[in-house]
């Protein structure tokens, strides 16, 4: 079975320019974690996830700290908040992942599961030869094909 089989061709995309609202917003109405974002003719330049929206909030420092359950009071950080740019300054290119991990429409589809455990991921970009987006796969995609024996009812 190859990733082709199994992927959800109907992509939700997001261009270079889409704000961090719009994206949320997305997120929101379409029950998914995660978007790829594409340049003027769909070729796959990124991705944003859910932990990218939230990185705008979170200072930097943060990511030092192995355990930070010792803070009781998280008020200093809150006000802080109020500090950081309006939400609406940010936008897609901002957030993303450059050099997003994705994977060929005729790879194996036993191939997509190792690249997200390895790379720490749940959903590829499913990309042509010549990089331009087709679809996406997630975790759950190649469950239901390997434990129905089927495609994603999704599709």
């Amino acid at each position: 079975m190859k990733v082709k089989d199994v992927m959800t061709k109907n992509v939700v995309k997001v261009k270079l320019s889409t704000g961090i609202r719009q994206i949320y917003n997305i997120f929101c109405e379409k029950h998914i974690g995660g978007v790829p974002v594409v340049d003027g003719e769909d070729r796959l330049i990124g991705m944003v996830t859910k932990t990218e929206l939230l990185d705008v909030l979170i200072p930097d420092y943060f990511g030092m700290l192995s355990d930070f359950l010792f803070i009781d009071d998280f008020g200093a950080l809150e006000e802080k908040l109020e500090s950081i740019p309006p939400l609406e300054l940010f936008i897609a290119e901002d957030l993303m992942i450059r050099n997003a991990i994705s994977i060929n429409e005729d790879a194996s589809l036993m191939k997509a599961p190792v690249l997200m455990s390895n790379h720490n991921v749940r959903r590829l970009p499913v990309v042509t030869k010549d990089n331009k987006l087709i679809g996406i796969i997630t975790r759950m995609d190649v469950c239901n094909a390997l434990f129905n024996g089927r495609r994603a009812p999704h599709l």
